[in-house]
Protein backbone atom coordinates (compact mmCIF):
# COMPACT_ATOMS: atom_id res chain seq x y z
CA UNK A 1 0.00 0.00 0.00
CA UNK A 2 1.34 3.64 -0.91
CA UNK A 3 0.01 6.68 0.65
CA UNK A 4 -2.43 8.77 -1.68
CA UNK A 5 -3.43 12.55 -0.86
CA UNK A 6 -7.09 13.85 -2.10
CA UNK A 7 -6.86 16.43 -4.38
CA UNK A 8 -9.55 18.94 -4.99
CA UNK A 9 -11.82 19.24 -7.84
CA UNK A 10 -14.45 21.95 -8.98
CA UNK A 11 -18.09 21.76 -8.52
CA UNK A 12 -19.77 21.23 -11.71
CA UNK A 13 -23.27 21.65 -11.72
CA UNK A 14 -25.63 20.88 -15.33
CA UNK A 15 -25.11 24.18 -16.13
CA UNK A 16 -21.17 24.61 -16.15
CA UNK A 17 -21.33 21.21 -18.42
CA UNK A 18 -23.01 21.63 -20.57
CA UNK A 19 -21.03 25.01 -21.25
CA UNK A 20 -17.81 22.62 -21.36
CA UNK A 21 -19.23 20.63 -23.41
CA UNK A 22 -20.16 23.68 -26.10
CA UNK A 23 -16.75 25.51 -25.57
CA UNK A 24 -14.86 21.35 -26.18
CA UNK A 25 -17.25 21.04 -29.75
CA UNK A 26 -16.14 24.52 -30.79
CA UNK A 27 -12.84 24.09 -29.92
CA UNK A 28 -12.82 20.98 -31.87
CA UNK A 29 -14.60 22.44 -34.75
CA UNK A 30 -12.59 25.63 -35.03
CA UNK A 31 -9.14 23.32 -35.15
CA UNK A 32 -10.75 21.18 -37.75
CA UNK A 33 -10.11 24.09 -40.50
CA UNK A 34 -7.51 25.24 -39.18
CA UNK A 35 -8.52 28.17 -37.56
CA UNK A 36 -5.95 27.25 -35.07
CA UNK A 37 -3.34 29.10 -37.37
CA UNK A 38 -4.32 32.45 -36.84
CA UNK A 39 -3.85 32.58 -33.49
CA UNK A 40 -1.57 35.99 -32.36
CA UNK A 41 0.13 35.79 -29.32
CA UNK A 42 1.20 39.10 -28.43
CA UNK A 43 3.02 40.54 -24.97
CA UNK A 44 4.12 43.48 -23.44
CA UNK A 45 7.30 43.71 -20.82
CA UNK A 46 8.11 46.92 -18.95
CA UNK A 47 11.69 46.96 -18.06
CA UNK A 48 13.19 49.64 -15.83
CA UNK A 49 16.16 51.21 -16.16
CA UNK A 50 17.92 51.58 -13.28
CA UNK A 51 20.35 50.13 -11.26
CA UNK A 52 19.19 47.83 -8.91
CA UNK A 53 20.42 47.33 -5.31
CA UNK A 54 21.04 43.65 -3.68
CA UNK A 55 22.16 43.11 -0.58
CA UNK A 56 23.66 40.20 -1.44
CA UNK A 57 26.16 41.57 -3.40
CA UNK A 58 29.50 41.79 -0.92
CA UNK A 59 32.41 43.91 -1.37
CA UNK A 60 35.55 43.14 -0.01
CA UNK A 61 38.08 45.87 0.98
CA UNK A 62 40.47 46.27 4.29
CA UNK A 63 38.22 49.74 5.54
CA UNK A 64 35.03 51.04 4.98
CA UNK A 65 36.88 54.37 4.21
CA UNK A 66 38.09 52.11 1.14
CA UNK A 67 34.90 51.28 -0.18
CA UNK A 68 33.19 54.48 0.23
CA UNK A 69 36.04 56.15 -1.83
CA UNK A 70 36.08 52.99 -4.74
CA UNK A 71 32.35 51.80 -5.27
CA UNK A 72 29.57 54.53 -6.22
CA UNK A 73 26.47 53.74 -4.15
CA UNK A 74 23.31 52.73 -6.21
CA UNK A 75 20.93 56.13 -6.39
CA UNK A 76 16.92 55.16 -6.25
CA UNK A 77 14.21 57.77 -7.56
CA UNK A 78 10.46 57.43 -7.34
CA UNK A 79 9.42 57.33 -10.88
CA UNK A 80 12.40 55.02 -12.59
CA UNK A 81 13.41 55.61 -16.10
CA UNK A 82 11.42 52.66 -18.20
CA UNK A 83 11.28 51.07 -21.50
CA UNK A 84 8.19 48.89 -22.61
CA UNK A 85 8.85 46.59 -25.35
CA UNK A 86 6.05 44.58 -27.61
CA UNK A 87 6.53 41.59 -28.98
CA UNK A 88 4.15 38.74 -31.44
CA UNK A 89 4.43 35.25 -32.11
CA UNK A 90 2.16 33.60 -34.70
CA UNK A 91 1.74 30.29 -36.49
CA UNK A 92 3.84 32.13 -39.85
CA UNK A 93 6.68 33.66 -37.68
CA UNK A 94 7.62 36.49 -34.77
CA UNK A 95 7.95 40.35 -35.64
CA UNK A 96 11.15 41.95 -34.41
CA UNK A 97 11.12 43.51 -30.61
CA UNK A 98 8.66 47.12 -31.12
CA UNK A 99 10.16 49.28 -28.59
CA UNK A 100 7.22 51.41 -27.60
CA UNK A 101 7.53 55.45 -26.88
CA UNK A 102 7.16 56.53 -23.59
CA UNK A 103 4.25 57.37 -22.01
CA UNK A 104 2.55 55.22 -24.21
CA UNK A 105 -0.89 53.93 -21.76
CA UNK A 106 -2.60 50.66 -22.69
CA UNK A 107 -4.82 50.69 -19.92
CA UNK A 108 -8.40 49.03 -21.75
CA UNK A 109 -8.26 46.26 -24.05
CA UNK A 110 -10.25 48.72 -26.71
CA UNK A 111 -6.73 51.15 -26.47
CA UNK A 112 -4.44 47.33 -27.02
CA UNK A 113 -6.54 46.44 -29.89
CA UNK A 114 -6.01 49.79 -31.76
CA UNK A 115 -2.37 50.16 -31.20
CA UNK A 116 -1.66 46.19 -31.94
CA UNK A 117 -3.76 46.82 -35.54
CA UNK A 118 -1.58 50.19 -36.03
CA UNK A 119 1.55 47.94 -35.06
CA UNK A 120 0.79 44.92 -37.26
CA UNK A 121 -0.37 47.43 -39.77
CA UNK A 122 3.11 48.88 -39.35
CA UNK A 123 4.79 45.51 -39.08
CA UNK A 124 3.64 43.82 -43.03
Amino acid sequence: MRMHCRSKDHILTPGLKTIRQTRAEHLLHWHAENMHKNILFMDEKIFTIEEQYNHQNKIYAQTSHEVKENVPRVQGGHHPSYVMVWWQVSHQGVTHLHFCKKGVKLVSNRIKRAYYKELCNFLT
